[in-house]
This record gives structure tokens, C-alpha cells and sequence, in this order.
């Protein structure tokens, strides 16, 4: 679809969106190239996500803000043109006061738009938790693609054209929301998960026997 090409970068999943990816026949001619970066270190040093994103207000490494310095590094360092991110707590261990075991945040960022959202799952089994990431990652891929795709009809309508930045700023953006949506060609802003996307079992939509 498009023609365009991608990046993944994981940490609770350790590959497995990756590996589903491969799973699929064809992927060599779309599929870039896979980060699995576990620790921080790994994250900031092979793509570059900010030290001050581990510490700021209720960031961490399970944030938005680290789902979106990841996607944002994987697609620079690939040169893709869509990269997909996951970092969550997979379990059992990992909880702290404000983060449960079963959070997850998935970020997917393209040339010009980017979109990042929390899932809570509960504390289910460690790999069912991953499955559930994964699914979920795949969910968000292709909302992103529908929604750059109507950005893209209001932007002809309503722009000359040009790109004021290839930055993502979320400086103004709240850490707390289920949902960030932002452009590098419109201010970011909020929102919150619809209700019916909450609702949804995102496991429930892969069979994982086949």
C-alpha cells in the first residue's frame, strides 16, 4: 500500500513485531530493518532518544514520550518511510505506583505526522501481554495510514505547500492523555482514545495458531 517502506523499534517486545512482520510473504520488499533496544542506554545510544525524556515529569521509559523518540530515531536511522514503536510492561515484574503490569505505548511515526497511544491490558500472562503489544502496534499502524491520508486531503485544501519543520515538538503536550496526534506541518495537539478503540480486544483480532 503506497509503496512505502518500514521501521520497527521494540523494547518489552523483544522483536516480536518485527518477527511478525517477516511472517509475512513479500516483506523484504517494504520491510527496512528492526531495533530491539531492552535498556536505555540501548535506546538513546542506537537511536537517539533524549536522557531527559527518562526523567521528565511522568515520563520514563514506558511514555510517550520515549514511544515517539524511538519511532522518530528508527526512521531516521532506516530511512523508512513509516516506523512503528513499542515500550511497555510486559510482566510480571516491572509495575511501579503509576504503571501496571499490561501498559503499553505505541507510537508511529511517518515523514510528517505522528500518532501515540497507551493501552492497558491488565496483568495477564507475560506473553500473552507481548502478543497483545504487537497486535496492538499493527492496529495503530493502519489507523496512522488512514489518518495521514485525510490529513493529506484537508492539507491540500488548506496549505501552500510548505513544511515548516521536520521536528516533533511535544513540549506542549500532556504526558497523562491516553493520545497524542501531532504534524510537523500543524502544532501537535490532544486528544483522547475513542471509546470504541479502548473497547477492543486487539489480541482477539490475531489468530496466533496459523
Amino acid at each position: 500500500m503506497r509503496g512505502w517502506t518500514v521501521s520497527t523499534a521494540e523494547s518489552c517486545t523483544g522483536g516480536l513485531l518485527a518477527s511478525l512482520i517477516t511472517d509475512i510473504s513479500g516483506a523484504s520488499e517494504w520491510f527496512k530493518q528492526g531495533w530491539v533496544v531492552y535498556s536505555n542506554e540501548s535506546k538513546m545510544r542506537e537511536l537517539g532518544v533524549e536522557k531527559t525524556a527518562f526523567d521528565e515529569g511522568e515520563a520514563g521509559a514506558v511514555s510517550h514520550e520515549v514511544a515517539v523518540q524511538m519511532a522518530q530515531g528508527a526512521r531516521y536511522q532506516s530511512d523508512s518511510d513509516v516506523a512503528i514503536s513499542i515500550t511497555g510492561i510486559a510482566g510480571p515484574g516491572g509495575a511501579t505506583a503509576d504503571k501496571e503490569v499490561g501498559r503499553v505505548h505505541v507510537a508511529v511515526v511517518t515523514e510528517d505526522y505522528f500518532l501515540v497511544r497507551r493501552m492497558d491490558y491488565g496483568d495477564n500472562d507475560r506473553l500473552d501481554n507481548k502478543r497483545s503489544f504487537a497486535a496492538f502496534a499493527f492496529r495503530l499502524a493502519l489507523e496512522t495510514l488512514d489518518r495521514v491520508e485525510e490529513n493529506e486531503e484537508r492539507e491540500s485544501k488548506a496549505s501552500n505547500g510548505q513544511v515548516e519543520s521536520a521536528e516533533i515538538d511535544t513540549s506542549g503536550l500532556d504526558p497523562s492523555d491516553e493520545e497524542w496526534e501531532g504534524s510537523m506541518i500543524w502544532q501537535g495537539t490532544k486528544k483522547t482514545v475513542a471509546k470504541e478503540i479502548s473497547e477492543v480486544d486487539l489480541a482477539s483480532l490475531t489468530d496466533w495458531d496459523d
